[in-house]
């Protein structure tokens, strides 16, 4: 409660706001008729004596009659709600005087400082007109089986489209791309490795053969049987 103080005071131009302790009975005081002399001026200058006896132990009696002639909402209230209903009131008379002052002042907001973003996706720090990133579209293109553009950006767009719906795209055949693919190279390499099994398989029959000396399965005989 006491910073709303603070900020009605000095938007009404109290001396010395900063200071002001509403627990203080004596400074509370001090600011009732602060506010009844600069701001407020309800009663004449004579018929604030009750409020300007602040020693007074008649003072409490003079801010009740004053509250109520005030027509004030807290009358039975506490004194901090007293004190900022007295306060609004006056911000509120000081707003109709200066309508024309008050209005046109504009309020500067604050300027925000712009978060420093660090994103640690590697994709924001392409160079998208590089020779590099250009050589690197060219290559998947080729794969892919996706014609020429003048922009590479749209090209890798086509490449992740055709992936949506083929993740393992029939590529073109020709000879660039043969010798390239993985997939046919693996294909190549387990011919091969068949190939060298069935080979030493029938090596392994004919040492089996020559070691039984079977004139039946003798090839050296050229015929079955003796």
């Amino acid at each position: 409660m006491s910073n709303i103080f603070k900020l009605k005071l000095t938007a009404l131009g109290h001396p010395n706001p900063e200071a002001f302790n509403c627990e203080d009975e004596k400074e509370y005081r001090s600011v009732v008729l602060w506010l009844e002399d600069q701001k407020i001026r309800h009663y004449k200058i004579e018929e604030r004596e009750g409020l300007r006896n602040i020693e007074s132990d008649q003072w409490k009696r003079a801010y009740d009659t004053y509250q109520t002639d005030l027509v004030s909402p807290v009358v039975q209230g506490l004194p901090n709600e007293q004190l900022n209903w007295l306060l609004s009131y006056a911000v509120r008379l000081e707003y109709a005087d200066n309508v024309t002052k008050y209005k046109n002042v504009k309020v500067e907001e604050p300027k925000k400082a712009t978060p420093n973003v660090v994103s640690s996706n590697p994709l924001d720090n392409l160079d998208f007109s590089s020779p590099t990133f250009k050589a690197g579209v060219e290559r998947i293109c080729a794969l892919a089986g996706v014609g020429p553009h003048p922009d590479p950006k749209f090209r890798l767009a086509a490449v992740a489209k055709i992936l949506k719906t083929a993740p393992h795209p029939d590529h073109p055949r020709n000879e660039f791309n043969m010798v390239n693919q993985p997939v046919d190279v693996l294909k190549l390499l387990f011919i091969q490795d068949l190939r060298e099994l069935q080979t030493k398989i029938n090596e392994a029959l004919v040492a089996v053969q020559t070691v039984t000396a079977d004139p039946r399965t003798d090839t050296k005989l050229g015929r079955v049987g003796r």
